[in-house]
């Protein structure tokens, strides 16, 4: 009976350490900032029409 005890001890202890490790690594991929800075390069042939839209707006 008491091994029996020390078993249901050892798989409690596993499970909760095992949420616990879960919960930690969800949570700190969910903080993290992810920010994409992007570049645009303006091209001759758009220049163009990027000027006429600016007039007509």
């Amino acid at each position: 009976m008491k091994n029996l005890r020390k078993i249901i001890a050892l798989f409690l202890f596993i499970f909760i350490a095992g949420i616990y490790a879960t919960v930690v690594t969800i949570k700190t991929s969910l903080n993290k900032d992810e920010t994409t800075n992007q570049t645009v390069e303006i091209q001759k042939d758009s220049l163009y029409p990027l000027r006429v839209e600016k007039k007509t707006v």
